[in-house]
């Protein structure tokens, strides 16, 4: 059964009456009385496009006294549980009314089904995850159906399977537009910020989308990333030598660096950057994407880059030579931005600072747990990274980009962890419809939000033999591997137009990191799983409940010997047979 104080969670709350209030609470960290409100508008909203029948609202009528009894033996406040009830009940009133015709011209028998909000309120109380409410539904209505998500979208066509991966990251790409990137920029901002197709059609969206395709094509650039990701890696393993006591948790030292790191590269020299964005991902852990300290972070940001802005127009022999996303803005804009012009940069910079952190620290933690967490794959990649050193020799200072993309076990670790865990695109690809098209033998009007579910490939045994477990070797074999990729199967990075422009430099920080760890530092798991055993991940988007549980502590010096030729070979064997 599920506890009451599990439901005072504000991101786990709304999903008490329909999926779409929590989808809604996931991003929002919505509170009990906004909950009832949107849940309220939730059903009023889909009454009004014609989303059931009396029928259907008949059913939901039918099963308020099951809700009712459900939550009473869950063991819930007595208001929520009437509550609940209540919300349901006026939803099937409210579906009773007669549809009205809808502003896109489209049927609703030609359109994907809507989700039964009944069962999705049984599945969530009796204590299943986000996941399981999302594979739950697609086993009731297919591989496509639809959700409301109010105030941000509204109407929302949910599409699982592997077909749906080939339709969205292939069949429809260049008519698909992002649609996330406007979700994280209300949420900075405090109003409704332009999508990527409106931000495109302006002249700073211009120089903002040249400016980081630019940046993250730029070999040179590439190269000095490379050269900060080696450098402060080794630089942090030697602070964590240092100044780490024992029973302290290497993951709240961690997040911080990794966060710097990328602000350096982004902004050049990102100190202040830095810490703003440190602020706001400790808030968002805590209250949800749109939080107060969020929108803070838009207007202190703001501030930051007007200053240095303005200090690259009045010292340029300061910034000669320096190769930053900021400066390739600065050259482009040709030192003329106006305000409206470094509001776009703010809000672009700081989504992507926030979208780049919260995958590739939700990423980090889990990946060095799942490797310290075992001891085949911690030997494994130990002899990987020594025997390249060796080939080279050279130190971990020395590597460059090719170097560390050579580690074919260290990269499947990653493709691995990303698999299991990440954020985006696993478990959260919104696109726009650009053109009518169809799915499954259901209409999709243009304008339509799409939100694919790549994790319903993700976690299936027929894709993923023993889904939930962290097999790397998986994507040891190249030809294997690029027909899992072609056919859409894995999709760590994303694929086609919208593919991840910082793949490259995600894996080359991520495997410099993990790297400077594993040949200095032995460390013990922790969890709150029986004998530290890994718990399994199913948090919904933006939401790092379970991550925030894994603990790597007593960090001592690499014992000597470990991971020699022989043991190394015994344990590669003993992954690939157990993957």
């Amino acid at each position: 059964m599920v506890s009451s104080r599990l439901l005072r969670r504000p991101r786990v709350l709304p999903y008490v009456c329909a999926l779409s209030a929590a989808l809604y609470g996931l991003v929002q960290g919505l509170n009990c009385t906004n909950f009832v409100a949107s849940s309220v508008a939730s059903l009023l909203q889909v009454s009004q496009r014609g989303a059931r029948t009396g029928a259907r609202a008949a059913g939901l009528g039918d099963g308020v006294q099951v809700l009712l009894a459900e939550t009473a033996s869950a063991g819930f406040p007595v208001e929520l549980a009437v509550g609940a009830g209540a919300i349901v009940l006026l939803g099937a009133l409210l579906l009773a009314l007669k549809p009205s015709e809808r502003t896109d011209g489209a049927k609703e028998e030609e359109l994907p089904p809507w989700g039964d909000m009944v069962q999705v309120t049984k599945d969530v109380i009796s204590g299943q995850p986000f996941d399981s409410v999302l594979l739950n539904m697609r086993a009731r209505h297919g591989d496509a159906f639809r959700i409301y998500v109010p105030s941000l979208f509204g109407e929302v066509i949910v599409l699982m399977g592997r077909e749906a991966n080939q339709f969205v990251f292939t069949e429809q790409d260049k008519n698909l537009d992002q649609a996330l990137g406007g979700v994280v920029g209300t949420a900075v901002s405090g109003k409704k910020t332009m999508g990527t197709k409106e931000r495109k059609s302006t002249e700073s969206g211009k120089i903002f989308d040249k400016a980081s395709a630019d940046f993250f094509a730029n070999k040179k650039a590439l190269a000095r990333a490379t050269q900060i990701f080696v450098d402060s890696a080794e630089d942090f393993c030697d602070q964590m030598e240092r100044v780490l006591k024992p029973d302290e948790n290497v993951f709240e030292k961690l997040w911080t660096y990794v966060v710097q790191t990328n602000a350096d590269m982004l902004y050049g020299n990102g100190e202040n950057a830095g810490s703003i964005v440190c602020k706001t991902i400790s808030s968002i852990n805590k209250e949800g994407l749109f939080s107060s300290q969020v929108r803070q972070a838009g207007d202190d940001l703001r501030q930051v880059l007007n200053e240095r802005y303005q200090d690259r127009k009045d010292h340029p022999e300061k910034y000669l030579g320096e190769d930053s996303l900021f400066e390739e803005f600065f050259l482009l804009s040709k030192g003329e931005a106006d305000e409206e012009m470094l509001t776009g940069l703010q809000q672009f910079m700081l989504t992507l600072q926030l979208a780049a952190n919260g995958n590739q620290l939700v990423t980090i933690r889990w990946l060095m747990s799942h490797v310290y967490g075992d001891p085949a794959i911690l030997a494994g990649v130990r002899a990987e990274v020594q025997q390249l050193l060796l080939k080279k020799g050279c130190g971990i200072r020395d590597l460059k980009l090719d170097d560390l993309l050579s580690l074919s076990l260290t990269n499947a670790c990653i493709t691995e962890a990303v698999r299991l865990h990440s954020d985006i695109p696993s478990k959260l690809t919104l696109r726009s419809a650009e053109i009518p098209m169809e799915f499954g033998g259901f209409k999709i009007p243009k304008g339509a939000t799409l939100f694919l579910y790549a994790d319903a490939v993700h976690k299936d045994d027929k894709y993923f033999p023993d889904a939930a477990s962290f097999c790397p070797h998986r994507y040891t074999d190249p030809e294997a591997f690029n027909q899992m990729n072609k056919d859409r199967e894995i999709v760590a990075f994303g694929h086609g137009r919208k593919r991840c422009t910082g793949e490259l430099h995600a894996r080359s920080q991520i495997s410099a990191l993990l790297a400077s760890f594993v040949m200095r530092f032995d460390m013990d798991l922790v969890t709150n799983e029986k004998d530290n055993q890994m718990p399994e991940d199913h948090d919904g988007p933006f939401v790092f409940d379970t991550a925030n549980t894994l603990k790597l502590v007593n960090l001592r010096p690499r014992a000597p010997g470990a991971s020699d030729g022989a043991s190394a070979c015994v344990s590669q064997k003993a992954i690939f047979e157990r993957c």
